[in-house]
């Protein structure tokens, strides 16, 4: 793959498209898990935070390093390399973001049953690798990574033990208001600035 020719758009489409592939997928998933059971004000809510959820995870993806991969393939002194790099990378949010969606099922069948570990590790370990992975894809196409995305990972994560108490919906709410404050981050960092441009350090 080093001796291919690698054309940064092309690339850098295909991805996103697999990426909202993935992410219409969770909503899907939800709709379906919505529409199975006689709904009740706690699945009506847990079927809103999962939607909300899912606009989160598209902006947080979006944001700027989703919007110029492919100047920063067509920038890279190594395209082949950055092209593989974003593979994996990608993989890891698809991963991610289809765990955040085994999440929604739980939460919208279960809103008020008791919380296990199994279950906070899709709803809550989800978003957190799906953050790791923007995390990364943020690395190769600026060269640095945002506080945000690392204080967001820990405030998943870290309540976990507490979590464990608490209703399913608790969870879910907690998820969508950390991914909320990620991209109310990201959109503050932007906001007054030039756009800025791809270095990536491939």
């Amino acid at each position: 793959m080093s001796r291919w020719d690698i054309h940064g758009e092309h690339l850098a489409e295909r991805y996103q498209q697999i990426f909202l592939v993935a992410l219409g997928e969770t909503i899907l998933l939800a709709g379906l898990s919505f529409t199975r059971s006689p709904t009740s004000r706690g699945m009506v809510t847990a079927f809103a935070v999962a939607l909300a959820t899912s606009v989160l995870l598209r902006r947080i993806y979006v944001q700027r390093a989703g919007q110029i991969l492919g100047e920063a393939v067509t920038r890279a002194a190594h395209p082949a390399t950055i092209g593989r790099s974003a593979a994996d990378t990608h993989l890891v949010m698809v991963l991610g973001v289809v765990a955040t969606a085994i999440g929604y099922e739980l939460v919208i069948e279960h809103p008020l049953g008791h919380n296990e570990l199994p279950w906070l590790a899709m709803i809550l370990g989800g978003p957190a690798v799906f953050l790791a992975g923007r995390a990364r894809f943020e690395y190769e196409v600026f060269g640095r990574v945002s506080p945000s995305r690392l204080v967001g990972i820990a405030a998943l994560l870290l309540p976990v033990p507490l979590l464990v108490r608490l209703a399913p919906l608790a969870a879910a709410i907690l998820a969508a208001l950390v991914l909320a404050a990620v991209a109310v981050a990201d959109a503050r960092r932007a906001w007054g600035r030039p756009p800025e441009e791809a270095a990536t350090p491939f």
